[in-house]
């Protein structure tokens, strides 16, 4: 009977949950258990029980006018569409799907890399260890560099992805035990999830913390403030990985099984560190030149990409605990 209910549960799994459809959840509940009930107490296994009722009852389009539902089910069928995965398709869809997370957040971390190299070469000029106009161009040309690396990550990434663009914005069909099967690896993960999360807050804050304590106490005057700066990005970097990473496979989980932001109403297309972490950081990046060239006081300018960089990382953060909660 497990088999048969949780295959019930998945029937029901994408219509609205009103009165109606519930009191016909009921109702078909009802029949698939007295026909379960009389095939065993006429012989027959277990599986052969199940295996007859799901044939009989497992068709949710054929019930519907029966059932009092079949608005309901047309609605569905006509506002969502479904595509159909084996489940090596899911397998590798989500191998592609982790995969793809780390390399996005690999291309931030990246970014963020080139940032720390430019404030460090402006702390060995501020020290007095190179001269200003060197520390300069290795600066911004170790920053392009990185953001050009970056880019061809994010295009890889793109291309790696591409062949699952469709499940974007449309239904993801398994069959049930697979359902389930997924449904209990997302619930496996889910501390894990909730330790990346955290974990990254703990990093940002742990980053600002020294951050405003060595510029409260002037500790080494600025050489030593542009030190922690490059560290704070170093744990922003990381930080930001955490959360695109596990977040990527969270949401993997969700397209699979159409939850949280993923249901047949709430198709909303790449995770939202995906979407916003290569167009915010290309922002940034020319708010930088242009304020740098526009003011040529490249020994503060610098100070966009700590603030960016922690902004960033606590909408990734924010976001990622919110859907975490779906």
């Amino acid at each position: 009977m497990d088999a048969i209910k949780s295959y019930l549960e998945n029937m029901f799994l994408h219509l609205p949950k009103t009165a109606e459809v519930l009191r016909a959840k009921e109702e078909l509940a009802q029949m698939m258990e007295d026909k379960y009930n009389q095939l065993r107490s006429e012989g027959r296994t277990d599986n052969e029980a199940v295996g007859q009722v799901i044939s009989e009852f497992g068709n949710l389009e054929e019930l519907a006018a029966t059932l009092g539902i079949p608005q309901e089910v047309k609605d569905l069928e006509s506002d969502a569409k479904k595509i159909t995965m084996t489940d090596s398709e899911v397998e590798r869809y989500l191998q592609v799907s982790i995969e793809n997370g780390k390399r996005i957040a690999s291309g931030v971390g990246i970014i963020l890399l080139g940032v720390a190299i430019l404030i460090f070469m402006h702390a060995l000029a501020s020290g007095g260890f190179l001269a200003e106009k060197v520390a300069n161009a290795a600066g911004v040309g170790g920053l392009l560099l990185m953001i050009a690396l970056a880019i061809y990550i994010f295009i890889m990434s793109g291309v790696k992805g591409e062949k699952y663009e469709k499940l974007e914005t449309m239904l993801v069909k398994i069959d049930p035990y697979l359902h389930d099967r997924i449904a209990q690896m997302k619930e496996d993960y889910r501390p894990a999830f909730a330790r990346s999360v955290a974990g990254g807050i703990v990093l940002i804050l742990l980053g600002v913390a020294g951050l405003v304590t060595v510029a409260i106490l002037e500790i080494g005057e600025e050489f030593a403030v542009m030190l922690m700066v490059v560290g704070l990005l170093v744990a922003v970097g990381i930080a930001v990985g955490l959360f695109i990473s596990s977040g990527a496979r969270m949401e993997a989980y969700d397209k699979l099984l159409n939850e949280g932001d993923y249901t047949w109403r709430q198709r909303e297309g790449k995770s939202f560190a995906e979407r916003i972490s290569g167009p915010y950081w290309m922002l940034i990046v020319v708010i930088y030149l242009a304020w740098s060239f526009i003011s040529n006081n490249w020994g503060f300018t610098w100070i966009v990409w700590p603030i960016a960089g922690v902004l960033f990382g606590l909408i990734s953060a924010l976001y990622s605990a919110f859907a975490g909660k779906k």
